[in-house]
């Protein structure tokens, strides 16, 4: 079975503009600014093994999770995001609201959840739908092999688009710490809800392609995806 930790992976995320406040807010709690590719320090109330597992990744909004596949289906992939986003009306906006910090898995994991307006979970869907067809792995592979979501409607989900989770129970979030294991949790939260309270709502016009290439640890965004015509600011 694949190691989780190579082969070339491909994922579609909301992933703030470069420089934005929110993007130099989480690239400072992970340690890791992924437009810029380059790693930054933590805050004193974080040490490098709380984001041992987050930070690779950088700041991003899972739309389609980070599955396996050939290098050589890149441009096929990247076409089907383009063609997936031109689908959008002219007015459809991917709107992000009620935020609110959580904690989860045993408070290891502390997350930036959101309630996602309709178009993005139509592109949710749409792009989960028609990507599936270049997955040649997938990172939930072990987990359901030793008994994790085994609930019927998550083996259909495996069975069809690879990924137990998402869809109707999709629950959109930024991952701001993972896994935590210091011992001041409520002084964690509070620092959290400080920094994260001028960005409970968000608003996105492009979704980014993200790649892991074979060997390396960290993520890097390949392409931000724009409806046609538009251009990033």
């Amino acid at each position: 079975m694949t190691d989780p930790r190579s082969g070339t992976r491909f994922a579609v995320y909301l992933c703030p503009p470069a420089d934005s406040p929110y993007e130099r807010l989480g690239s400072d709690l992970l340690g890791f600014d992924v437009r810029a590719g380059r790693e930054v320090p933590l805050p004193d109330f974080l040490r490098p093994e709380d984001q041992a597992d987050a930070g690779p990744y950088g700041l991003h909004l899972t739309v389609v999770e980070g599955f396996f596949t050939d290098p050589a289906l890149w441009p096929e992939i990247e076409a089907e995001v383009r063609a997936c986003v031109a689908c959008l009306s002219p007015d459809a906006a991917l709107t992000l609201t009620g935020g609110r910090v959580e904690a989860w898995d045993d408070g290891t994991t502390w997350v930036h959840r959101f309630d996602a307006n309709l178009p993005l979970v139509v592109l949710h869907t749409l792009l989960l739908a028609r990507l599936a067809r270049f997955v040649t792995a997938s990172p939930f592979e072990r987990q359901v092999a030793v008994g994790k979501y085994n609930r019927p409607f998550e083996q259909a989900r495996m069975r069809l688009l690879h990924t137990p989770r998402g869809l109707d129970s999709w629950r959109p979030h930024f991952t701001l710490v993972q896994p935590y294991g210091g011992g001041d949790p409520a002084g964690l939260r509070e620092r959290l809800e400080a920094l994260t309270a001028p960005h409970h709502a968000q608003t996105y016009r492009s979704v980014s392609l993200f790649e892991k290439r074979e060997g390396e640890e960290r993520w890097r965004v390949r392409a931000d995806v724009l409806p046609p015509g538009e251009r990033e600011a």
